[in-house]
């Protein structure tokens, strides 16, 4: 029996994707070179690993099997090369690493200026990638590092093989438009009980942290806009079409026509860096952690063990 790393990190893909062109265009391969290594996967054991479904393919009970070592095999490759590396003690390679705005905005620059600095021979290659989503694809190898978001009000599932390092604690703020009654400086989050909220999805974490904040100050929130945009929220504010709670890194540019506001009761979400267990050790993954709390500490972020 005869068969490859590339072939069984390909029928992983399968199994997490849900179809042949799926796992494809995550690889980086075309869905025919996938579809034929899976088939000379399956010519090499005499087994067949999927089966077709209309235009679909799944995994056959042999196939499911085959991806339960599999993972136990990459996880053990990815160690190998842990090991290697801090022998080695060098720090260099390529690092593929997820943003989303927020943190694009403000932590990115600083962070890769830093680490050109410190390590020359490491390079981080970005992609900006629904944060809800992105676990999910760094646990099955897209990504090298994902920034991660945690929220009090609405908190992730711990996972065995994912380490989330917590970077710093992100405040949120109340915008009001600058001509709002509200004439004090700090209010209680049942003080806008009344309000018109521009707010993130609830179907997704931020909004679901809004959401859920505001039922425990008593009352539900009137979304009238739902925006997973921080600028384009406080745009609509200085509009007077509503209120929105804004964290500490979406205040990088107030535009003219918004008041920014405090919360008595803090309401906050934990900014963190998040990669797989077996890289935890990894001098590469080491020295973007500790260039991160750099960056942190420089922009006076909040500790994350406020």
């Amino acid at each position: 029996m005869d068969m490859s790393l590339q072939q069984l990190r390909m029928l992983r893909e399968v199994a997490n994707r849900g179809t042949i062109a799926a796992a494809a265009e995550s690889l980086g391969y075309t869905a025919s070179a996938v579809s034929q290594r899976l088939g000379g996967l399956e010519k090499s054991t005499g087994v067949a690993v999927l089966e077709r479904v209309g235009r679909n393919v799944r995994l056959t009970d042999a196939g499911r099997e085959l991806v339960r070592h599999a993972d136990q095999l990459l996880r053990g490759m990815e160690a190998a090369q842990v090991a290697m590396e801090r022998v080695s003690g060098e720090v260099r390679g390529i690092l593929e690493l997820t943003v989303y705005e927020s943190v694009a905005t403000t932590l990115l620059a600083p962070l890769l200026q830093l680490l050109s600095s410190r390590h020359p021979d490491l390079h981080l290659r970005t992609r900006q990638y629904d944060p809800d989503a992105a676990l999910d694809a760094l646990a099955a190898g897209d990504f090298d590092l994902v920034f991660a978001i945690d929220y009090r009000h609405s908190p992730a599932m711990p996972r065995d093989d994912i380490v989330r390092f917590s970077v710093a604690e992100d405040r949120f703020h109340v915008a009001v438009p600058a001509d709002d009654p509200l004439d004090k400086p700090v209010v209680a989050l049942a003080d806008l009980a009344d309000r018109q909220f521009i707010a993130s999805p609830p179907a997704l974490s931020c909004g679901r942290c809004i959401v859920t904040a505001c039922r425990d100050a008593g009352f539900e929130p009137e979304i009238v806009h739902q925006l997973d945009d921080y600028p384009t929220s406080l745009h609509l504010v200085a509009a007077g079409q509503g209120i929105s709670l804004i964290p500490d890194l979406g205040l990088g540019y107030v535009p003219p026509g918004v008041r920014i506001l405090d919360l008595d009761t803090p309401l906050s979400r934990t900014i963190q860096l998040a990669y797989r267990r077996a890289s935890e050790d990894r001098p590469a993954v080491v020295a973007v952690r500790e260039a991160l709390l750099v960056v942190a500490r420089d922009l006076e972020l909040g500790s994350a063990a406020a």
